[in-house]
This record gives structure tokens, C-alpha cells and sequence, in this order.
């Protein structure tokens, strides 16, 4: 299922067209986030879901997991400025939270190849039986636009504490390939961490629609991770495997449109 899912978006990304317009980028990928920030006085609501049962597991009686339970996000944001936003999330898994600031520190340009971002913060986990709760982080954003269409993102990560390691780093890598009509496909990959004893590689792919004041994205992937402290050490409680296939979406809603 991973290997189809992989094949179809390296097709799409070889086969279609530039559309001829401006492609709109947003301030998250899949899980991660871009080098931009919201914009000045504009507020946002975000809503992710990922199934907790995989594919395979679930099978037809469970209809391939939509009939199991689900990891939930709720967040806010708020853009202060042309270049700052702040954000808080609170994520159902660990009863997480996570609260950031956000800088765009450089916007591609002629005169500027690589646009570059920084987010830095801190995860608390408030789930019982837990002795680590806190965790700040720092993700580095560096974005790079191809042929008008690819955007193509390098984020190194670091976590003071994530569920089995101290001061993890990891690397993560995604791109974004903006179709005609506001489509987007996407996909995000996070190494294996070699520190991390049950570390696994975490793998996703989506396809995202923008409208006016909306981007709703269906995601397929291994990991149920959307906080920092969890991506960084692909080790949260549970696991996964790099076969592993779940069904998730993001929906994002923004003020004003």
C-alpha cells in the first residue's frame, strides 16, 4: 500500500502540467511546517485527525480504519506581524500540548534563492504515569521553489526531551507540487533516529485542496506523530512500522479569508 501510494505521487509530480498561475504556499505541510507565517491579523483554526488502527489491520469490517479511534489535534494561531505568528496545540495523544513562535526570516526571491524559516518551543505531555513532561524545541526551515510548482523543504529538528531520548536531532524532508485548481500533492519523510531503540523511518503523502479561507488535506502514513517531541525520535509510545499505512486529514480554517 505505501509502495502504490508513493508510485501514484512521483506520477503526478512527472506528469502534470504547470497551470500557469502563481501557486500559493501555505505555513504547514503535512506535519511540518514552511518558512511562512500566517500574515498580520489573521487568525487560524486547525483540526487534525489520525486513525489509530492501520489498513491492513483494520480491513473491510473495520472500513480500513475509519471505524477505529483516532489521535485528534484542536489549534489555534494568530499571525502578529508580516513575518511572526504564534500557535497552540493541543494533541488527544499524551493529552500534548504545544505552544510556538514562529519567524520567517527570509522569503525566496529573485535576489533570494532559498527561503528560510524558524519555529521554536515547547511540548508539555499531560497524560499519568509520565516523569518527563517537558520538552522546548527548534525546527529550522530552509525552502527551495522549482519550475514554479515544487516547493521542496529541509527541516532540522531538535527536541530537548522526546519519550525515550534526551537532546534528539533528526532531519526532516517534504515537498508540495501545486496542480491546477488549488490542488496540492504532498509528502513528508522523517528518518529513522539511530538513537532512538525502536526508532522506525516515518513516511506521508497527501492531497490538499485550498479554497478561500480553507486547506483540507487527506493523508495517508505510518506514524500518528504532529507534535515536534514525537517526530523527532519516531519513538512515541506504541510504535510503528515503515509498512504501516493510516488514514488521516488536516482541516484548516482561516480569518479573514
Amino acid at each position: 500500500m505505501r509502495t502504490r501510494a508513493l508510485a501514484a505521487a512521483a506520477l503526478l509530480l512527472s506528469t502534470v502540467p504547470a497551470s500557469g498561475q502563481v501557486a500559493t504556499l501555505g505555513d504547514r505541510l503535512i506535519n511540518l511546517p514552511t518558512n511562512l507565517t500566517l500574515g498580520p491579523s489573521t487568525f487560524q483554526l486547525l483540526f487534525t485527525h489520525r486513525f489509530t488502527e492501520t489498513v491492513d489491520e483494520a480491513g473491510g469490517k473495520d472500513l480500513f480504519g475509519f471505524d477505529s479511534a483516532a489521535d485528534i489535534g484542536l489549534g489555534v494561531a494568530l499571525g502578529l506581524g508580516r513575518s511572526t505568528d504564534v500557535e497552540l496545540v493541543r494533541s488527544s495523544f499524551y493529552k500534548e500540548w504545544e505552544a510556538a513562535c514562529r519567524w520567517t526570516l527570509a522569503r525566496q526571491s529573485d535576489a533570494m534563492p532559498v527561503g528560510v524559516g524558524l519555529r521554536v518551543g515547547a511540548d508539555y505531555r499531560g497524560a499519568s504515569g509520565l516523569t518527563d513532561r517537558w520538552s522546548g524545541f527548534m525546527q529550522l526551515v530552509a525552502t527551495r521553489r522549482f519550475a514554479g510548482t515544487l516547493d521542496v523543504f529541509l527541516v532540522p529538528m531538535f527536541a530537548s526531551d522526546t519519550p525515550t531520548l534526551h537532546n534528539a536531532f533528526n532531519v526532516g524532508v517534504g515537498a508540495s507540487y501545486h496542480l491546477p485548481k488549488n490542488w496540492d500533492v504532498e509528502a513528508e519523510i522523517v528518518p529513522e533516529n539511530g538513537d532512538a531503540r525502536d526508532g522506525q523511518l516515518a513516511w506521508a503523502v497527501a492531497i490538499n485542496k485550498r479554497l478561500a479561507g480553507h486547506a483540507f488535506l487527506i493523508y495517508l502514513g505510518n506514524s500518528r506523530a504532529t507534535t515536534v517531541d514525537m517526530m523527532v525520535g519516531s519513538d512515541f509510545s506504541g510504535g510503528f512500522r515503515s509498512g504501516d499505512v493510516r488514514i488521516g486529514f488536516n482541516l484548516l480554517r482561516r480569518f479573514p479569508e
